[in-house]
């Protein structure tokens, strides 16, 4: 073991990165996990992939982990339950703790709690019942978007053009045993904004005009989607966007690293979507886009979020 190995090994002990699970961007999940910690051994880390979907708990303990790359998407890494656990097991983790992540991962609380603290968010309705498609559409106009209360990813994302779409879509999002939300649909680019150390990263804009929104194809497997970065934004309107998004992320006190997506308004401002307290770490992932800009490469991506684990 060089020097590099033993002071790392001090510092971090061995780390798990915990990845899989069993939400349904479990596929997105593994392919960030496995990225990560081949990026921490190429930092000559001491880390192991760990698939929360079996059992981990007596492997974590066995193990006698230091510290934890939290690579878990969805509702098995970023709705406080893990991060609640690790607390517990006195074992140091990445990102957020377990209220910024609760929060966050409900839309419906985050666009509740930005609305009360100035921010703007596209206008929405809570669904309750499939009865509700004429009071939606006049109140947010044709089309609008349906979607899961709690899921990421665009999972379980869609248009709606008229009540045979509502009423189809109602039964599949109720599969997912999820409050519903409605929501306003915004014809223009969607904007994401990196969080990293206290830091708003320069923004990304994404062109995914070949699609009717950013979907989950768009996201992770398409090659038409476009991300420009720079952003093409006036400069001082892209400063202004900055301060508001990382207004956004002291609100909810995310810590380490994270993102914003949204779109923006005819005044230059941001209209925010949802904020994520774990993105993705994939080829198509646009925290280590908006890293690389600024000089960061991926493995060191990597390792900088991991000397930001808190307990």
């Amino acid at each position: 073991m060089n020097k590099l190995d033993k002071k790392s090994k001090e510092k971090f002990g061995k780390v798990a990165v915990l990845c899989g699970g069993h939400s349904s961007e479990r596929e997105i999940s593994l392919i960030t996990g496995k990225a990560v910690w081949k990026a921490l051994l190429n930092k000559n880390i001491d880390a192991n992939l760990v698939d929360t979907k079996n059992e981990f708990l007596n492997q974590i303990t066995e193990n006698n982990y230091g510290s934890a790359w939290i690579a878990l998407h969805g509702s098995d890494g970023e709705d406080g339950k893990i991060q609640s656990l690790l607390e517990i097991m006195e074992i140091k983790y990445t990102g957020s703790g377990p209220l910024a992540c609760s929060l966050t991962m409900n839309k419906l609380f985050t666009k509740r709690l930005l609305i009360q603290n100035g921010f703007k968010t596209p206008d929405f309705k809570l669904v309750t019942n499939i009865n509700q498609f004429e009071e939606i559409a006049e109140l947010l106009k044709i089309p609008f978007i349906l979607k899961p209360c709690s899921q990421g990813s665009s999972v379980g994302v869609s248009i709606i053009e008229n009540q045979n779409d509502f009423e189809e879509n109602f039964h599949i999002l109720k599969k997912f045993k999820d409050w519903i939300i409605a929501e306003s649909y915004f014809v223009s680019s969607e904007y994401t904004a990196a969080f990293l150390n206290e830091t708003i990263l320069p923004l990304i804009k994404i062109d995914a005009s070949h699609e009717n929104f950013y979907n989950y194809h768009a996201k992770y497997f398409s090659d038409a989607t476009r991300y420009i970065c720079p952003s093409g934004l006036d400069l001082q309107v892209e400063e202004r966007i900055k301060e508001r998004c990382f207004n956004a992320c002291k609100l909810f006190d995310i810590r380490g690293w994270g993102r914003i997506d949204f779109f923006i308004d005819r005044n230059d401002e941001p209209v925010i979507l949802e904020i994520n307290t774990v993105p993705g770490m994939t080829t198509h992932s646009l925290v280590p886009m908006a890293a690389a800009e600024v000089g960061i490469d991926f493995n060191q991506l990597c390792f900088d979020i991991l000397e930001m684990r808190t307990l």
